[in-house]
């Protein structure tokens, strides 16, 4: 078992090079891939409750980071769920820590998560393959890059066999989200519009790089520069909002850990809805703003593209507009979902580069809406 495997693959800057074979290793097969989602996603995101869904989705992967510090993994996060792969040694620790999180999802925010433990060994039988590529976002950070059918597999085997692969939920909750917080109001648009897309290719014809290359050319720009997570004009929430939020993240308010980030809310609050940086000479407010987007992951692909991209309307249209032509030609399936703004998730184990990581998706449940019309298409095909 090679525990740092993830890490030690050589690491690529180039997004528009997110297929290219020399990049991906596969992912060892005495390892295991766990799959999360919330259930009625859809319902909740319609009842407004789509902070707490990126939020419970998002924390099926920081917990796990927090847990398994000494092991390089890979992961993607989904908007309503996420993937990780994890070592065999590890699962009970992760069955554990995230049966922990089922409960604090129901306890303390009516939500159902669902987690199913898939063998890798299971999907090679099964003829997928599963492997990874390593995006460096800056030294220090990186995203996984899944192809071969593996994590596809997986996800449809989590929902139809889950009973096979089912974690059981603790009888107690975890104790607390650590690190994971959402205090920046939503991102609003600079553009028109916020765009969450899914691309899946026709296995006859992955011409994604093509795909990707056209849709640069309708934005007339980078990818870098549709990134939503800007913080220029973004308001820090206030105290009040933060403490009635984020109590949730924690099985009791009365503990040292929730004491603990009640004065890291504060100091958090004085910094950067006040802008009074009270660390000077260790911390520099302005470069942590600036620097957020390059520890975003607005842009990633598991079998399937996903972006969230800010835009204007003329270029949605013009997005859609390719998007529809490539399913015509039998190259696609797609989702497509508008919104205002973009919400962003952050993980933060310390406020320098490569110390922080940030889950984007668009507002009114982007990506797990986007996913409602990807699904019509690929059940009508």
């Amino acid at each position: 078992m090679n525990r740092h495997f993830f890490s030690e693959l050589p690491p690529f800057r180039d997004f528009a090079r997110f297929t290219a074979d020399e990049h991906y290793c596969a992912v060892p097969d005495d390892w295991l891939v766990y799959v999360t989602d919330v259930v009625n996603s859809t319902e909740a995101i319609a009842s407004g409750l789509y902070k707490q869904v990126n939020l419970i989705g998002a924390a099926s992967i920081t917990l796990c980071l927090d847990l398994l510090r000494d092991i390089s993994f890979p992961f993607v996060f989904g908007g309503d769920g996420a993937t990780l792969c994890v070592p065999a040694a590890a699962r009970a620790e992760v069955d554990a820590e995230l049966g922990r999180l089922m409960r604090l999802a129901k306890d303390n925010f009516a939500l159902e998560l669902r987690v199913a433990c898939i063998p890798v060994a299971t999907l090679l039988a099964a003829g997928a393959r599963l492997e990874v590529a390593r995006f460096e976002l800056v030294a220090g950070s990186s995203l996984a890059f899944f192809r071969g059918g593996g994590t596809a597999l997986a996800d449809r085997l989590a929902k139809s066999e889950y009973a096979r692969f089912a974690v059981p939920m603790a009888d107690v909750a975890v104790e607390e989200l650590a690190g994971l917080s959402c205090r920046w109001s939503p991102l609003p648009n600079r553009s028109g519009c916020v765009l969450s897309v899914l691309v899946v290719p026709d296995a006859s014809t992955p011409r994604l790089p093509e795909l990707l290359e056209a849709l640069q050319s309708v934005l007339g720009k980078d990818l870098e520069a549709a990134n939503p997570a800007v913080l220029n004009q973004v308001r820090y929430k206030g105290l009040w909002r933060i403490l009635c939020e984020e109590w949730r993240f924690h099985r009791s308010v009365f503990s040292t850990s929730f004491l603990k980030r009640c004065i890291e809310i504060v100091l958090a609050v004085v910094i950067f809805r006040h802008g009074i940086n009270v660390a000077k000479n260790s911390f520099d407010s302005r470069h942590y703003v600036q620097h957020v987007g390059f520890h975003s992951d607005y842009r990633k692909y598991d079998d399937m593209l996903r972006l969230v991209l800010d835009c204007s309307l003329e270029q949605a249209d013009a997005l859609e507009k390719v998007l529809e032509g490539a399913r015509a030609e039998g190259r696609i399936h797609y989702g497509l979902h508008r919104a205002d703004e973009a919400l962003m998730t952050c993980f933060v184990r310390t406020m320098q580069d490569g110390g922080h990581l940030h889950f984007i998706d668009g507002g009114s449940g982007g990506l797990a809406m986007a996913a409602q019309q990807l699904k019509a298409q690929l059940a009508a095909a």
